[in-house]
């Protein structure tokens, strides 16, 4: 299985649009791995994680051709994880894709409600473009060649956000944990339960090497840290197990690249960044 990442930032991205902070200017300065866009992955260049508005230049940015891509899970509902608008972009005359490759979009139902509700707020015939199809939490489903479950995210509820576990037909395993707080009990209790053996855990780290959380709905590295122990002591993880934190913010500290990856090394977790590809 392979894993890339198109956009790792939060909401503003990183440098934030608007902003001039210490960090963002030093962002800028130093370019590369430091410009971080808003979030969204790819596995194994078919399952597409998220659709933000920087969709289009990640596509152009990574060589990926979105009409071969028919599959799309969606975390939750707040603009830079699912930018509704461009999905008016699979219609003619935007598109000359046609009718029978639909792009399927998967999240909860709330979610799911309002991609609906803006399709039928245009004149689109719907029929062979666009698919849309609700997940319930812990109800494992085909996708593709994947068995995806969708569970509990603890996150701005009125988002109806989720997060994922996704297995290939070679039982491997991959977690992917934005935008979440520490892992709701009934997460916990699922992987237990069905003796999830993870191989790669994507994890929330908004806020970077922020000593103490005050916002929940995310996660720094102290959090990342006792998510990977907690993992490794109930047994669903073990040394083979790639552990990558992702998802920054320009107010979390330490946040740039070469100080962040320097501290969550060591603690064996990586370090995301735009165009990270991943096999494992």
């Amino acid at each position: 299985m392979k894993i890339k990442y198109l956009g790792t930032a939060a909401a503003e991205g990183i440098p934030g649009v608007f902003c001039n902070c210490d960090v963002c200017m030093e962002a800028r300065k130093r370019g590369g791995k430091n410009i971080r866009t808003r979030s969204q992955a790819i596995i194994d260049d078919k399952l597409l994680i998220d659709f933000p508005a920087d969709t289009y230049m990640h596509c152009v940015l990574n060589g990926i051709d979105l009409t071969k891509v028919e599959h799309c899970l969606i975390t939750h509902t707040h603009t830079d994880h699912l930018y509704v608008e461009d999905i008016e972009m699979r219609f003619a005359p935007y598109s000359n894709l046609g009718k029978d490759k639909p792009f399927k979009l998967y999240g909860l139902g709330g979610g799911m409600l309002k991609i609906n509700g803006y399709i039928n707020s245009k004149t689109f015939d719907n029929t062979g473009i666009v698919e849309v199809c609700p997940l319930d939490l812990y109800k494992p489903v085909q996708i593709d060649e994947y068995t995806v479950t969708a569970m509990e995210a603890i996150h701005d509820v009125h988002s109806y956000p989720a997060i994922y576990l996704i297995r290939n037909h070679e039982n491997k395993t991959l977690l992917y944990g934005h935008d979440t707080h520490y892992f709701d009990e009934g997460v916990w209790k699922y992987i237990a339960e069905n003796k999830v053996k993870l191989d790669f855990v994507s994890m929330d780290c908004t806020s970077a090497n922020v000593e103490e959380m005050t916002y929940i709905g995310h996660m720094n590295l102290n959090d990342n840290i006792k998510v990977m122990n907690r993992l490794k002591e109930m047994g669903a993880a073990d040394e083979h197990t790639v552990f990558c934190s992702n998802h920054f913010s320009h107010n979390g500290k330490d946040v740039l690249f070469e100080e962040f990856s320097v501290e969550a090394a060591k603690s064996g977790i990586i370090t995301s960044y735009d165009g990270l590809e991943i096999n494992f």
